[in-house]
């Protein structure tokens, strides 16, 4: 069983493997997520039999089965509603781990400030918002995006943009 740490309260994993409930209590962890349906593969034990050796080593569940063609709207609600409400820290699992990753990365997405930081990134880029100038909340603000050269590259000491196959990605400047 491969095992990924998100952070202090989440981790992903792939296949629940149930000689490694035991570990996954003497870890530490309080809940346990499935996020696979019974039956997807030959190989995998029913989410009853999880749910069974969790509760005799004290470890609560949650069956969120998300099919191969991705999660919907209801779906991430519910696995929202699980990481708030379930003690902490959870081990969240599906075939391979991805399924409860992105549902992962929605509810962070949901709540980070992320749509904050693309308003002041998009309000620099049209000048509205000097280099260096603070942000309402208090947040330094940093220099807007040049145009990209021919190259396909722009870099101003702040921020690079690199457009590869129709693909943009901002990074910070580590120089």
């Amino acid at each position: 069983m491969r095992i990924k740490r998100l952070n202090g309260m989440l981790t992903i994993a792939n296949q629940m493997e149930t000689g490694k409930i035991g570990k996954v209590a003497e870890r530490g962890y309080k809940t346990i997520i499935c996020n696979r349906p019974d039956g997807e593969g030959d190989d995998q034990p029913g989410f009853d039999e999880i749910a069974r050796l969790a509760q005799e080593h004290g470890i609560q569940t949650v069956y969120l089965p998300i099919q191969l063609t991705g999660a919907e709207p209801a779906d991430h609600a519910a696995f929202a509603e699980a990481i708030e409400a379930m003690p902490k820290p959870i081990m969240a699992y599906c075939r391979s781990g991805t399924r409860s990753a992105m549902l992962w990365s929605h509810w962070e997405q949901s709540h980070s400030d992320y749509a904050e930081r693309e308003r002041r990134l998009a309000a620099m880029q049209v000048g509205a918002m000097a280099p260096g100038s603070t942000s309402l909340d208090g947040r330094r603000a940093v220099a807007p995006l040049t145009s990209a050269s021919a190259s396909g590259a722009a870099d101003d000491g702040w921020w690079k943009e690199e457009r590869q196959s129709g693909v943009t990605r901002l990074r910070r400047n580590r120089a």
